[in-house]
């Protein structure tokens, strides 16, 4: 029963590292990657294209697409808020104008 657990616990953590390791390795890729599209975008995107590490292209390819979603659900609801607003600011006034007429 102990050794089962131990078994268990051992491969439990063996795979932790891996994760760990390939997360480091991922993370330190993406970065490089990131600062050298800034600096000289062709020469980076054809050592991407070289290497044909296609996790790196992947999270290229996905990553406008996800700042694009990002920024969509952040800004219609903004917009939906503004107009709300504006709506309530000039029904008020108008409000107002329609008292004073009276």
């Amino acid at each position: 029963m102990v050794k089962k657990q131990e078994k268990g616990k051992s491969v439990l953590s063996k795979w932790a590292k891996v994760l760990v390791l390939l997360g480091i390795k991922e993370s330190y890729l993406f970065i490089r990657n990131s600062w050298g599209l800034i600096v000289h975008p062709f020469k980076t995107l054809r050592v991407i294209q070289r290497e044909k590490d296609r996790s790196q292209q992947l999270l290229f390819f996905i990553w406008p697409i996800l700042v694009l979603g990002v920024g969509l659900f952040f800004i219609w609801p903004t917009l939906i808020i503004v107009a709300l607003a504006m709506f309530v600011y000039l029904g008020y006034w108008m409000m107002r104008v329609w008292k004073v007429e009276e």
